[in-house]
């Protein structure tokens, strides 16, 4: 996967090359005998694995079922392809491409890119300096004009909502461009490019909900003033009122998936009552509820559905994932594709696990996602005939060659509690090697299991350190009181599951305790920094990504749209009360800067609005007046995630070279694609 470079450039590329440091060879003793003994496998550049050039995927049908939209490179950047439903052709050609630019982040705002109801228009979504102001752009997949952005207030936020009915050009939006704490409501017209205001949030609205006839049908809408007083959902009434259907606890889970008015009901996942989520049937009626599916162990998951209807399918993830089906004829087609593809030679190895990725409207083709230890393929699905394409190149030879599978473990904390994770151990080595302990950020989120593919943790894997990654107290997934066992032991026993963790890799003869280091982004970024100071083991240094280093300033300049402020205070404590300020302050890193002995990288993105910039700021002032060995990287075009590749490659070729210099493991070095102008 590389770009075709001009003749210029190739030799300026070449010259520069021949004058910069080669990899490096490991010095850790374990990695240094599989070295010497050929054992190693081969040693990639970070370019592979962050700046996949020829990568094509994230196929979605139009509603039609007769194109395909996916997200490819166009040039040297991210961009968006369309192209029509291949029949003879083993895989889609783009007809259509369009360079966008690095997207919004997944999932922060909606969907990045979809289709409009016409099959002709494509929504996507994005960033510009990731500061979280969201825009929208239309583009018209088979006209010559330039996509349209939707004229929103500047420094305003807009998301995705649904688009209109069949055939339509229309589509639901909203936006904080009127007051930045709340939604309102806006319909957009493709076709005459025009965006009117549907309706207008009350400065309490939380989100709109509509209809599976894509129309308005409610609202959810924060009860008091005061985040926590409790959340109604409510249905308009043909006289434009609305109705209270739902009333939870501030503190209770509950996400409408969809509404039939048809039918009377609605499905949610909702912790009410409960500790697990659980996928249930709500009657608009009368409000009973029925539960449609739940788990012992952990939360229900993502929640499938099609066209119209229920619910048809569900994920759990206790370790591995699991997809459940609700519906036995879909469950059947899925598993007879996949049997199918894998008699084709499209698979490599039976999945692990098989999801929907996306359908048209009639349901007749499906894109699915079957993912196995080396190989996430995109399949097309046609049930009427049965027929199975494969999308998107296979890539799982050199995967198998040179990456590692992914394995769930648990462990009995000291406490008895049940803590799970995953851990991918290096090819190739006998004996205990360097470990990074991967910490997630959230901490309401969790890590999950994923295959053996070309992203960063992998690298690190190809350079011969084992990378663990812990779903600690604190984490989502394994239900509230799991979740609300880490609050105000964010410094605490939350901390000390992040190390039992690692004792655990210790243990089990994966990790050597000589060679360990962390690395995390946000709150994972804290526990680095708290890590390193508690000093739990003899970690040998750190990589702080938008880290955070003072409690009390985040929640003084959390975003005006966050409406879970309670969250927070239950989590962390009041910030506005002077002793749960002044404990907040203890438990942040700027206030134990001085325990911090082991190198440090610090990265921040200088639009971030989650942690300022100020926080990784004064790590660096800190440690630098303390004399303590420290290295800052700022991107002034990033806010709370790093998206362009080009900043993903300086990212990571700087951690690849800090581990190799205080770990042992390999680097490959200079990387050509560094040449590449940003």
């Amino acid at each position: 996967m590389t770009f075709v470079l001009s003749a210029a450039l190739l030799a300026l590329t070449v010259a520069f090359a021949a004058t910069a440091h080669a990899g490096t060879a490991p010095t850790h003793p374990t990695l240094r005998a599989a070295d010497e003994a050929g054992t190693l496998p081969k040693l990639l550049p970070v370019r592979r694995f962050v700046a996949n050039t020829d990568f094509a995927g994230g196929h979605v049908l139009s509603p039609d079922g007769e194109h395909l939209l996916w997200q490819t490179v166009v040039g040297t950047d991210t961009g968006l392809a369309v192209g029509p439903v291949p029949t003879t052709s083993p895989r889609p050609a783009a007809g259509q491409q369009l360079a966008t630019g690095p997207l919004s982040r997944p999932g922060s705002a909606g969907p990045t890119y979809t289709w409009l109801a016409d099959s002709r228009h494509v929504v996507y979504l994005k960033d510009p300096s990731g500061d979280e102001n969201t825009t929208l752009w239309v583009w018209d997949t088979q006209g010559n004009t330039p996509p349209w952005a939707l004229p929103m207030a500047a420094r305003s936020r807009s998301m995705f909502v649904s688009r209109g009915a069949a055939g339509s050009t229309r589509f639901l939006f909203s936006s904080n461009q009127r007051d930045k704490s709340t939604f309102d409501l806006y319909e957009a017209d493709a076709a005459t490019r025009s965006v009117k205001e549907m309706a207008r949030s009350d400065g309490q609205v939380l989100g709109w909900l509509t209809s599976s006839q894509r129309q308005l049908a409610g609202r959810v809408r924060q009860r008091g003033t005061a985040d926590g007083s409790g959340t109604d959902f409510q249905l308009l009434q043909a006289d434009g009122t609305w109705r209270t259907v739902k009333s939870i606890d501030g503190f209770d889970a509950y996400w409408v998936h969809r509404i039939d008015t048809n039918a009377g009901v609605w499905w949610a996942s909702s912790n009410e009552g409960r500790d697990k989520t659980a996928l249930i049937e709500h009657n608009l009626a009368t409000g009973a509820e029925r539960v449609l599916a739940s788990h012992p162990v952990t939360d229900i998951g993502p929640v499938y559905l099609g066209a119209r209807g229920a619910p048809w399918a569900y994920m759990v993830e206790p370790g591995y994932p699991e997809l459940v089906s609700l519906d036995t004829e879909r469950g059947q087609d899925m598993t007879q594709a996949a049997a199918k593809a894998l008699s084709q030679g499209d698979l490599p190895e039976a999945p692990v696990f098989l999801r929907p990725q996306s359908s048209s409207e009639n349901g007749q083709r499906w894109v699915l996602r079957a993912v196995g230890h080396f190989d996430a393929a995109e399949l097309l699905l046609d049930r009427r005939t049965g027929q199975v394409k494969r999308l998107n190149t296979p890539d799982h030879a050199e995967a198998q060659a040179t990456l590692a599978p992914v394995e769930p473990f648990s462990f009995q904390a000291s406490d008895g509690v049940t803590i799970h994770g995953y851990l991918i151990k290096p090819r190739g080595v006998t004996g205990p090697v360097p470990l990074v302990a991967e910490i997630h950020g959230g901490p309401w989120a969790r890590d999950g299991w994923s295959d053996a593919a070309f992203r960063p943790r992998q690298m690190l894997v190809n350079r011969g350190y084992a990378v663990l990654t812990v779903n600690y107290r604190g984490s989502t997934g394994y239900g509230r009181a799991f979740m609300w066992a880490g609050a105000h032991e964010y410094a605490g026993r939350l901390q000390q599951d992040i190390a039992e963790a690692v004792q655990w890799a210790i243990d089990q003869k994966v990790a050597d305790p000589k060679a360990l280091a962390v690395l995390g982004g946000s709150f994972g970024g804290f526990s680095v920094l708290t890590q390193l100071a508690q000093q739990p083991h003899d970690y040998r240094c750190g990589i702080s990504i938008v880290g955070v280093a003072n409690w009390p300033r985040v929640v003084d300049n959390w975003p005006p749209f966050w409406r879970n402020r309670h969250i927070f205070q239950r989590f962390y404590g009041d910030a506005t009360d002077p002793k749960d300020r002044a404990k907040m302050l203890a438990n942040s890193p700027v206030s134990h800067l001085d325990r911090i002995t082991a190198p440090l990288l610090v990265v921040h993105g200088a639009n971030d609005v989650r942690v300022l910039k100020q926080d990784s700021d004064d790590v660096v002032a800190g440690l630098k007046a303390l004399g303590r060995p420290v290295e800052a990287l700022v991107f002034d075009n990033e806010g709370h995630s790093i998206r362009h590749w080009r900043n993903r490659l300086a990212l990571w070729r700087k951690v690849e070279d800090h581990l190799a210099t205080c770990l042992g493991g390999r680097s490959n070095g200079f990387d050509l694609f560094e040449l590449m102008p940003r």
